[in-house]
């Protein structure tokens, strides 16, 4: 399927059984649906050092993390926290939906 714009986006399907968040790109309003958010912290050489469950500056926004360093989405480094659920990062604005 080729889209020719941002309004030509397919609609995301959200399974409301395994989904529990719905992370939001504000500047194109994509929308990635996941189970498990969590926020990586990265060592100087530039790993994944540890994970956490509270977003901090240099942390990074993990969608659906698989043991091996798979996952659904993985944002930059996040720059600004604005709120609980709000994040600026080196790229993108992001917004953190709970659907519980």
């Amino acid at each position: 399927m080729i889209m020719k714009n941002k309004m030509d986006k397919p609609e995301v399907f959200i399974d409301l059984e395994t989904h529990n968040f719905v992370l939001i790109r504000e500047e194109d309003n994509k929308q990635i649906p996941g189970s498990v958010i969590k926020f990586i912290e990265w060592s100087d050489l530039g790993s994944g050092k540890a994970a956490h469950d509270t977003p901090a500056v240099g942390r990074s926004i993990v969608v659906d993390p698989i043991v091996g360093g798979s996952y659904v989405w993985l944002t930059s480094p996040i720059t600004e926290v604005i709120s609980d659920t709000k994040f600026k990062t080196v790229n993108s604005t992001y917004t953190l939906h709970g659907l519980q």
